[in-house]
């Protein structure tokens, strides 16, 4: 028996260890990401088919992040599968056998384009509500009064709507875990609000609220508008019931649950800007609609009280996009000093490694995303002296 496997994403060693424990007597061979997506539906399928495939398995983070699971079935069975899986790194697991997907598929995905471009419209609708809201600087009355806090502490609702998975470590879980953690030491209550578990959350320390998507879109943007729509509904609910002093919203693609919440309840929208989501659509990531998604920015840019950057580049960027100056704060990031120090750790990795104390070493910590400069890295390490003593 012959098992191929894709990996999109998660954990592929776990994978291969769950798919061993099913098929113990199967040959695992993977098929790279750049194989599969090179070419038009043709050419990807002889690919898998050259290989012969008993079992197609693929492997992402969050089964429910997994968008065109429907596909990827009947694609498993048209490439002679007798099996395909669907594994993720958190116990998730989908399998089907080539008859049912062949028989499904066609319902399957017509149900899911309909489901999609009602989506679409629904949510064409909402923002055509919400810029008429903004323009005229309308905001619904309040539904209950604001209580306050027994022992005076500023009430926050954290709302982290990115639309993918949570659980992967890296810069974006610092991120969100540094200003939580910052703000309850500074003695604000902070109730996080989000589409995923967040990696490196305390949550016993600071509970929080999953609203959990559903893998449905026959598209990118499909997917992530009709997610958002899930998001906003329960958020704005959520946020409501809270009544916080504010809300706090890590800004992302196609999101308005923010904008929708501080309309409702009356409270501030304080956007955390990292970027343009149109510039990273346009030039790394393929998401589509970049004219919805342009609108969609602007309408966030617009509801806020503030804007939060990083930096004084992202500030001038913002003041060319018209954003006004009072409304943007530069926050420049910081770091833990506590738990980033010298001596907490590099001798003992050195000696393990075998480089000597008098060797510069050079790492690096975070995702492979091109707006991390991994690249530049690489092509520093190229610039260096071959008598170099730098690891």
């Amino acid at each position: 028996m012959k098992l191929v496997l894709l990996a999109l994403g998660g954990d592929a060693r776990h994978a291969r260890k769950a798919l061993g424990e099913r098929y113990p007597k199967a040959e695992i061979e993977e098929i790279t990401r750049a194989e599969i997506e090179s070419g038009g539906m043709a050419q990807r399928l002889n690919a898998l088919r050259a290989l012969r495939p008993d079992v197609f398995a693929v492997v992402t983070e969050r089964l429910a992040w997994q968008r065109g699971q429907n596909a990827f079935l009947l694609f498993g069975a048209l490439a002679g599968a007798r099996r395909t899986i669907i594994v993720d790194a958190h116990e998730g697991w989908r399998e089907e056998g080539r008859a049912r997907s062949l028989m499904a598929s066609p319902t399957r995905l017509a149900r899911e384009a309909t489901i999609s471009a009602a989506a679409m419209m629904r949510a064409a609708r909402q923002l055509r509500r919400l810029e008429l809201a903004i323009k005229r600087g309308e905001h619904l009355k309040p539904r209950a009064q604001k209580k306050n806090a027994e022992h005076g502490a500023t009430e926050i609702v954290y709302v982290r709507a990115t639309p993918g998975p949570g659980t992967q470590l890296g810069g974006a879980a610092s991120h969100i875990n540094g200003f939580i953690n910052a703000a309850v030491e500074l003695g604000a209550r902070v109730s996080p609000l989000s589409n995923d578990q967040i990696a490196g959350l305390d949550e016993d320390k600071t509970p929080l609220k999953v609203i959990w998507p559903k893998p449905v879109g026959s598209t990118r943007a499909a997917f992530d508008i009709y997610n958002n729509l899930l998001f906003t509904h329960g958020a704005a609910l959520e946020i409501e019931r809270a009544q916080p002093d504010f809300i706090y919203q890590r800004y992302s693609r196609f999101s308005w649950a923010g904008v929708e919440a501080s309309r409702r309840t009356g409270r501030p929208l304080f956007l955390e800007y990292n970027g343009s989501e149109v510039w990273v659509g346009r030039y790394w990531d393929r998401v589509g609609s970049l004219g919805l998604l342009e609108r969609y920015e602007r309408l966030n840019l617009a509801a806020a009280a503030r804007v939060f950057v990083v930096s004084e580049v992202e500030r001038q960027n913002l003041l060319r996009a018209g954003v006004e100056d009072e409304k943007i704060v530069v926050n420049p990031n910081g770091v833990d000093a506590e738990r980033f120090q010298p001596n907490i750790g590099g001798s003992r990795v050195r000696k393990e490694l075998g480089i000597g104390r008098n060797e510069t070493l050079v790492g690096f910590v975070g995702t492979f995303g091109p707006w991390h400069g991994v690249l530049v890295l690489a092509e520093a390490i190229k610039l260096m002296p071959g008598d170099a003593r730098v690891r």
